[in-house]
């Protein structure tokens, strides 16, 4: 099968992407092998994000654009929130609500002409998908914007941002794999309830990490004596 060197980049970072983002998952939080694979799941996804968005801007398929940009969008401000001290805010981080915001008025757009369209789809895609990232992009725009007003947020408000939007993106990419990439896998793999297992249980994994980050935060108050 003839593929071409973008398609063929944008295959390989995503592999490398679902592996060193279960990793970072999976590893104890903090410690050099957490961070390791963290860095090697936010440059694989960011270069995934970017070859997938061209190739579904060329092709077109607005869904795919989208996905790809609101992917690279979590990964980003992810990553950016580890690197900033509690109660802080860097510069790019002004521009996060403008994104986001941009990404859900594009979702709810394309959406919206699904929605009304004779067809009832645009792109092959109905209005569902598109809805469905529009709801992501504003529960990521009150973040960004919480970010913003209140100058930086608390240390268990940055676990909680890096975590969930990380696990998300790491959602994404696996939805992706098991999804378009299926045609790649064997009959025995993709004909079993093999194919159920990944997202869910990713979902899971990161709720498990929210609750521990919830819990060592209630943990950590100091308790006064009446």
């Amino acid at each position: 099968m003839d593929m071409s060197p973008m398609m063929l980049i944008h295959i390989i970072t995503g592999s490398i992407a679902v592996l060193s983002g279960v990793a970072a998952l999976a590893l104890k939080k903090g410690k050099k092998p957490h961070r390791n694979a963290g860095k090697i799941f936010v440059v694989s996804m960011t270069l995934m994000a970017l070859t997938g968005g061209y190739i579904a801007y060329i092709k077109p398929m607005m869904i795919t654009l989208i996905a790809g940009l609101f992917t690279l969008h979590l990964v980003l401000s992810a990553f950016l929130i580890v690197k900033s001290p509690p109660h802080a805010i860097k510069s790019l981080d002004y521009m996060l609500p403008f994104a986001s915001a941009g990404l859900c008025v594009a979702s709810a757009y394309f959406g919206y002409n699904a929605l009304t369209s004779p067809s009832g789809h645009v792109d092959g895609f109905s209005h569902e998908p598109y809805f469905f990232f529009a709801l992501l992009s504003l529960v990521a725009l009150i973040g960004d914007t919480k970010l913003v007003i209140n100058k930086g947020i608390s240390n268990t408000q940055r676990m909680t941002r890096h975590i969930w939007r990380m696990s998300f993106a790491l959602y994404i990419a696996i939805g992706s794999f098991f999804g378009q990439g299926a045609q790649a896998l064997p009959d025995m793999i993709t004909q079993t309830f093999l194919m159920h297992i990944p997202e869910p249980l990713i979902l899971l994994i990161m709720c498990f990490w929210l609750g521990k980050t919830w819990l060592n935060s209630r943990k950590s108050r100091p308790v006064f004596n009446q």
